[in-house]
């Protein structure tokens, strides 16, 4: 074969995590469980009455313009009417006071695994994303032990807590937000207490006298 005929070509490595533990470092690369790949899906496809394939498209507010799919886009303007990029924008928090920090991608430093989680904090979360993680050698030096540390997938002003798990199934990040769970139950004990059933006069006691 002629050397020169052979092309160089460029392989796409899926970005991976760097963990701290233990005083090592350990690598692995997130894979999002979704679950259709779990549960798999169906799509709903609309035809013509020739067969082929329809578009999905707006219809402008005054009715006189059809918009086809992705011709529409969320967007902010000023009080002027001049159009936002989202960079411009400031986030604040939820009184308006003050300014969200911006937080780096859990790609662009070291994790460091230092704080540990009981079940209990593991569980009391809405669950926002599930990876998979492959990496024998840290899911052994986690043991059964559950670690805790602030994740954002690409950075910005909004993040989760990420909990790094391992299973007999594998090593899990699941990311999401802490919940308060009220307990259901009784507030105390009720004692139901037996009704008792009135006696029926007897005829037979009855004083005619009375009358």
């Amino acid at each position: 074969m002629d050397a020169r005929a052979v092309r160089p070509y460029k392989i796409n490595m899926a970005k991976e995590l760097i963990f701290k533990f233990a005083g090592k470092d350990f690598s692995a690369a997130p894979v999002k469980i979704e679950r259709k790949k779990i549960y798999g899906w169906t799509d709903t496809v609309a035809t013509d009455r020739n067969g082929d394939v329809c578009v999905s498209a707006y219809l402008s507010p005054d009715d006189v313009l059809i918009i086809p799919s992705g011709g529409l886009k969320q967007g902010s303007v000023s009080e002027d009417g001049r159009w936002l990029e989202k960079g411009e924008l400031t986030a604040y928090d939820e009184a308006g006071e003050n300014v969200l920090p911006i937080l780096p991608s859990a790609f662009d430093a070291p994790i460091e695994l230092t704080v540990k989680a009981t079940i209990d904090e593991f569980l009391d979360n809405d669950w926002e994303s599930v990876y998979q993680l492959v990496n024998d050698e840290l899911a052994a030096a986690l043991g059964t032990d559950i670690y805790k540390f602030e994740f954002s997938y690409r950075g910005g002003t909004n993040h989760n807590d990420g909990y790094l798990v391992a299973t007999p199934a594998g090593l899990f990040l699941f990311a999401g937000d802490a919940q308060e769970f009220i307990p259901v139950g009784l507030a105390e004990e009720t004692v139901i207490d037996e009704i008792e059933e009135p006696e029926d006069e007897s005829i037979d006691e009855l004083d005619f006298s009375m009358f």
